[in-house]
């Protein structure tokens, strides 16, 4: 697997965990209902979640997001398989109907472009890093991140490849594994950032939900509207995200 360059085209996802969710067929119904109000706090919601990051770290005020198939290499080193392939299964069968993307397995690390890592916490970095241009130095680097996920960005503009971590005799002592696995998975979309302003969310570290709520899966939805372009500018990108509630939604 060839490693990828870090600097300014690398966004980085890093987070903890909490969620997933319900209403595909629901969510038409209730922006077409709704008022001015709920369509600027979902406009605001997807301004923070997309064109920040968790640590503070701006974006590039640009549209990241991926375009080419996502090959996934479960690269599971330790904890019970048969559980993590399952929660990780599950979820993206929801992301494939939400974004249109193709989202398959692969059973070489050579041939995927999203590895997700399942290790011990003190063996967690080190199985990631193998991945990395850029090594994660330690934990400390983590900012008490219980998992984490980094995405890499081709010409600064498409997602075209990612790591998750996740330590998993950690995650399983707490009761996180489906958090964690939703989250991460979700976030290396092109979704980056955790906001208290964002409630209840996923995307809310203070938030107790596991699952995508309904404005999760409509964030992630315009995103990969067709709408919204990869490189689009934060101000043109808002604007066509509001067009698009007003219509009634993606």
């Amino acid at each position: 697997m060839a490693a990828i360059s870090w600097a300014a085209r690398m966004a980085v996802a890093l987070r903890r965990c909490w969620r997933q969710g319900w209403a595909v067929i629901l969510l038409a119904p209730l922006l077409a209902g709704a008022g001015g109000e709920r369509v600027d706090r979902l406009v605001t919601d997807f301004d923070l979640i997309i064109f920040n990051t968790e640590f503070g770290t701006p974006m590039d005020a640009k549209i990241h997001k991926w375009i080419t198939p996502i090959r996934i290499f479960l690269d599971a080193r330790a904890g019970p398989l048969d559980l993590e392939r399952k929660e990780l299964e599950e979820h993206v069968a929801l992301l494939r109907r939400l974004t249109g993307l193709k989202i398959e397995f692969v059973p070489k690390a050579a041939d995927g472009n999203l590895m997700f890592v399942f290790d011990t916490q003190d063996r967690l970095l080190g199985s990631v890093n193998k991945y990395l241009a850029q090594p994660i130095g330690s934990w400390k680097d983590m900012h008490g991140s219980l998992c984490f996920g980094i995405f890499g960005v081709q010409d600064a503009l498409q997602i075209n490849f990612a790591v998750i971590g996740i330590p998993i005799d950690a995650v399983m002592s707490l009761g996180k594994l489906k958090d964690c696995v939703i989250e991460e998975t979700t976030q290396v979309l092109g979704l980056p950032n955790d906001s208290d302003k964002v409630f209840p969310s996923v995307f809310n570290d203070h938030s107790p939900q596991v699952t995508l709520t309904d404005d999760d899966e409509l964030l992630v939805r315009l995103l990969y509207s067709p709408r919204i372009e990869v490189g689009m500018s934060r101000a043109e990108a808002l604007k066509i995200v509001r067009q698009i509630l007003e219509e009634g939604g993606p």
